[in-house]
């Protein structure tokens, strides 16, 4: 049996974004490799990043089967259909009694699963809903007036105009790094750069997410961030 519960992430960003932000507003989870403090309840899940989305969706199973005792949560992203994406995850549910539902849920997925004593929750990045990713989700995180997040946008494109050889799908996490770079200690990946407040912690996705998180795991996470 795991020692608590386990929180199944992409990638090193999508690890260091959701422990910043949750820092943020007094949760503090432990990533793999790391001894938690005596301080934190096995309910604080640790952070797992598998290395990409298939590779999540790869673990699901066998997180559920022995996450005895504990919750169990998985972040992937939406990618270009948020459905398609919900319905790569609920195959992997498919031994779950009752089935998930054809339709994830606006405010994320989360089910109680008797047969194993475990509660299971899923989230789709950026909000359930939309097509995207973690980017998407914190582009969320900078403020709407942002004059430099409008620059960073026309700086861009206008870099794709000139022969920039980023992909159209990656286009949004350069608009991020561009607006970081502008910033008062430039160039800082989005975990320390939510940590240093560049980016907000209240958002309306994040307060949505920190909900979901806090229904699946009880560790009191919506509160007024520092």
């Amino acid at each position: 049996m795991p020692e608590r519960s386990s929180l199944h992430v992409e990638g090193r960003d999508d690890e260091h974004a959701i422990k910043h932000l949750l820092l943020r507003h007094g949760v503090e989870c432990p990533l793999t490799g790391e001894v938690p403090r005596d301080t934190v309840p096995a309910i604080v899940p640790e952070i797992k990043p598998a290395g990409d989305k298939d590779k999540v969706l790869a673990t699901i199973e066998h997180a559920v089967k022995f996450g005895t005792g504990h919750s169990v949560g998985f972040v992937v992203d939406a990618d270009e259909a948020a459905a398609n994406s919900w319905h790569a995850v609920r195959d992997r549910l498919s031994f779950l009694d009752p089935k998930p539902p054809i339709e994830l849920p606006a405010t994320g997925f989360i089910a109680d699963v008797p047969a194993f004593k475990v509660r299971v929750g899923v989230w789709l990045m950026p909000d359930n809903r939309a097509s995207g990713a973690l980017k998407h989700f914190l582009t969320d995180l900078i403020e709407e007036n942002d004059p430099l997040l409008t620059l960073a946008y026309d700086s861009t494109t206008a870099a794709q105009e000139r022969g920039a050889t980023f992909p159209d799908a990656k286009y949004v996490k350069a608009v991020i790094h561009a607006w970081l770079s502008w910033q008062e200690d430039p160039g800082r990946p989005f975990g320390t750069a939510i940590k240093a407040k560049f980016f907000s912690a209240d958002s309306p996705i994040a307060l949505s997410f920190l909900q979901w998180f806090d229904k699946l795991f009880g560790t009191d996470a919506v509160g007024s961030p520092s």
